[in-house]
Order: structure tokens, then C-alpha cells, then sequence
């Protein structure tokens, strides 16, 4: 869509005339635009359910070779309404050779739009009508519904008077849907001043008309845009695939740092509690750092070492190494509890009597039970307390 145009230059018969300057405050810094007048342009309306420029152009170039042959034409859709995933507009449908014939002769212009003729007028029209250009040789014609290009044709005035083709397109138009149309001729030589105002006035009423020209320059410019639109979310896509699983790794591995660090507090606090006895645990190291802090701080109480102590004396003068196993030792503030296996009463009875003999403490045997398969699970309490 053109925001500013600048010179705005006149294509017709094979020569190109200036229509405006320039040099005024109107067309400052813009871009030359180019009226064209073309005898073999036709319009095609589409409506389909993608939007690419190129798949709607390849699209409309298979209709229209399969009605007219083998004849090479330039296809130009512009995209007007999307509407429940449906595109639909007008494309301009021109063979390669005119194109190519008129866009060499305004080369040196280097017009940034091209217009066929009677787009200049749509704005007289209010965008629904007829538009009738009276040429020298011939009628320039062309039909807009509600602002949109509908039907577009080129005669010699010997077949048609510009008053017979103006009725025709407006009966054609109520034939087709159009209400409250009217129409607009103009003698092009000789009314060059209205085509400046026209193309400033359609421009500014029906800007999506500025999306059509007829400039393979513009039109490769659009494709490649669009390529590298296709481009660019495919790589966006990519990105906001790997975004996904990166996340969801990252969930995935904080999930299962969670879990350890779970797992390690349920083995903490039970560790915390084979060794302390039951009790309220909120932080098992501290409470653990504490309470061995408290033992240590008590030397008239027995400590872990003097137990490990009196069991090493016990159990090399008992001389029960290879009849009596001890299990678990459980330490506690008030004394410990030996857990065992043996193969008689009478080992567990010796090692209770070396225990006692070697400390003061009292020694308390519990509960012996029969294990099955053989042998004996038995358990000793000593407590600090003297004897």
C-alpha cells in the first residue's frame, strides 16, 4: 500500500507523459506512480482457503491456462477479506508479453505502483460503478463493487460509444449484485488534472487498491517477503518447540530433585530417630548436632565411645566372637540397646555377665526368641544408672 506517491506519470499508445510534478507539498519525498493503459488485462475474483500470494497465483494461473491455453500470463491476486479461514479478492490477470511491453517503457520512471487507468476514478464513483476511459483509438472500462475491481476490458470505439459501454457495465453490475451504482468517464488527453485528483482521492477512500500494481519488481518483492515470512515462523515454531522442551525438562529434572530431596529427608528423620528415640523433628541435622552438643557437654554421662569401650572389653574377654553377633546398637541419652543373634542362651547369658562385670551400669537382659532355622534373636539394655 502506497502511504506517498510522487510524480504521478501517464503510460499509453507506447509513450509516457507527465500528469503531475513532483515539486508540491502533496507528492513531496514520495514515489512515482504509473497509470497504464492495457488492451489485454482481464480480473479474476478468487476465494480460497489459503492466503499465500504464490499458492492463490498458481492457483488462478491453472484456471486461466486451462480456458485460454497455452498463453503465458502474469497473475497479481490481492488478498481483500478473511473470513472464517477463507481468503477472498481480485487478482489482475494480464499476459506476459504486455506486462513486459509496458513495464520496459516506464522502466525509466522507476514507478513504485502501476496502475491500470480507471483504478484513477474509484473514488468519483464511491467505489461502486462504472469507469469509462475515452482514449484516441479506443474505451478503457472497468466495473467496481464496493470498492473492488469486478471487470476490466479494453475495445475499439469503432465496436462500442463510450455512452453504450457506461450502460452496459451498469446493467451487467445490477445483474451481478451492485446497488446504487453510478458511473465516471473521462476523455483521457484532455482531462489530466481530474486523473491527479483521482489517484489521490482513491487512494485516500480505498487504500487496499494501493496493494495492486502491475510491476514484476513489486510482485518478486512481495513473494520474497513472504518467503521469508514463511521463513521466519517455521524458524519461530522451532524455537517455541525447543522453549517447550527445554521447560519441560527443566520440570522435569526439578520434579526429580524434589523427590531426592524428599527421599533424604524421610531417611534423615528416620535415621534421626533410630538414634535419638521418637520425638517432634523439624531439621534432623540441626536437632542431631544439637543433641550430640548436649551429650558432649555432660562428661559424668557415658558417651557413645565409652559404650563402643565397655563392648570391646566385654566381648574379647567373654570369648564370644564366633557364637554371639550383635545387630544394631541403638545410643540414647539414658543408655543403649544391644540387638543380637546367638546360638545358646548360655552365650547371651556370658556376654551379660562380662558386660556387668566390666562396668557398673545396669545391664537388663530382654527379650530372647526363638529365630527360624535356627538359633536365637535376644537384646540387652544397659543403663547408665549404677546397678
Amino acid at each position: 500500500m502506497m502511504k506517498n506517491i510522487g510524480e504521478i506519470w501517464l503510460y499509453r499508445n507506447g509513450e509516457v507523459s507527465r500528469l503531475a510534478e513532483g515539486d508540491g507539498s502533496l507528492f513531496r519525498r514520495g514515489k512515482p506512480f504509473m497509470l497504464a493503459s492495457y488492451r489485454t488485462l482481464s480480473i479474476r475474483p478468487f476465494d480460497y482457503s489459503f492466503g499465500s500470494v504464490s499458492a492463490i497465483r498458481e492457483a488462478l494461473k491453472i484456471q486461466y491456462t486451462s480456458v485460454v491455453g497455452s498463453c503465458d500470463v502474469e497473475v497479481y491476486p490481492v488478498v481483500i477479506r478473511r473470513e472464517d479461514r477463507r481468503f477472498s479478492g481480485a487478482a489482475l490477470v494480464i499476459p506476459s508479453e504486455e506486462r513486459a511491453l509496458v513495464e520496459d517503457g516506464v522502466a525509466t520512471y522507476r514507478a513504485s505502483s502501476i496502475w491500470p487507468l480507471p483504478f484513477a476514478l474509484v473514488a468519483e464513483i464511491q467505489g461502486n460503478g462504472a469507469v469509462v476511459c475515452v482514449e484516441d483509438d479506443g474505451i478503457i472500462s472497468a466495473l467496481f463493487l464496493q470498492g473492488e475491481p469486478v471487470l476490466y476490458r479494453w475495445q475499439p470505439l469503432s465496436r462500442r460509444t463510450p455512452e453504450e459501454e457506461r450502460e452496459w457495465l451498469l446493467s451487467y453490475g445490477a445483474e451481478v449484485g451492485g446497488e446504487a451504482l453510478v458511473s465516471a468517464t473521462i476523455h483521457v488527453a484532455d482531462e489530466k488534472d481530474r486523473l491527479v485528483r483521482g489517484v489521490t482521492e482513491t487512494l485516500a477512500a480505498f487504500p487496499v487498491l494501493g496493494n495492486y500494481s502491475l510491476s514484476r519488481r513489486g510482485l518478486d518483492s512481495t513473494l520474497v517477503l513472504e518467503a521469508l515470512s514463511k521463513a521466519v515462523r517455521g524458524f519461530s515454531l522451532w524455537l517455541i518447540l525447543a522453549g517447550l522442551l527445554l521447560t519441560g525438562a527443566g520440570l522435569i529434572r526439578t520434579e526429580s530433585e524434589r523427590r531426592e530431596l524428599e527421599r533424604m529427608r524421610v531417611e534423615a528423620e528416620s535415621i534421626y530417630r533410630e538414634t535419638f528415640g521418637p520425638g517432634t523433628i523439624r531439621d534432623p541435622l540441626s536437632q542431631a548436632k544439637g543433641m550430640l552438643q548436649r551429650l558432649s557437654d555432660r562428661p559424668e554421662q557415658p558417651g557413645l565411645e565409652d559404650a563402643l569401650r565397655l563392648l570391646g572389653r566385654s566381648w574379647t574377654i567373654s570369648e564370644l566372637g564366633s557364637l554371639l553377633t550383635l545387630d544394631s546398637l541403638r545410643y540414647g541419652s539414658d543408655g543403649v540397646e544391644l540387638i543380637g543373634t546367638a546360638g545358646e542362651v548360655s552365650s547371651v547369658q556370658a556376654f551379660q555377665k562380662s558386660l556387668k562385670s566390666e562396668s557398673n551400669y545396669a545391664i537388663r537382659l530382654g527379650d530372647i526368641q526363638q529365630i527360624p532355622g535356627g538359633g536365637l534373636r535376644f537384646s540387652i539394655e544397659m543403663r547408665w544408672s549404677p546397678q
